[in-house]
């Protein structure tokens, strides 16, 4: 009988230890982007984020698409953050093709 109070124990022991993983990540939100020239050629992409929650790495993501939904390209830089820090990335691309649009991302690094 001591050994399935033990278990039990232990289980749910186990189970409040990863409740509480949830908010040990870096939650980066991307507040603005701006590209500083057309999408063509040397062009610099500027992308702040702001982290919500722990310190942590963070993946920021650029993805520059040619005509329609087609990816041209994708950048991704990995950056350390603070709690509560704001930050500026920058991505220096070179375009060989005009590009339509781009999209800025930031997701914690190392989590789904």
């Amino acid at each position: 009988m001591e050994r399935r109070r033990f278990l039990g124990a232990a289980a749910a022991a186990g189970t409040v230890a990863l409740a509480g993983c949830s908010n040990v990540q870096p939650d980066p939100v991307v507040v603005s982007s701006n590209a500083e020239s057309q999408l063509f050629g040397p062009t610099t992409i500027d992308v702040t984020v702001q982290n919500e929650a722990a310190k942590g790495d963070v993946n920021v993501v650029v993805k520059i698409f040619g005509s329609g939904e087609t990816v041209q390209s994708k950048h991704t830089e990995t950056v350390t953050m603070s709690e509560g820090a704001k930050r500026e990335v920058t991505f220096n691309v070179d375009l060989e093709q005009e590009a339509e649009k781009y999209t800025a991302t930031a997701k914690a690094a190392g989590f789904i």
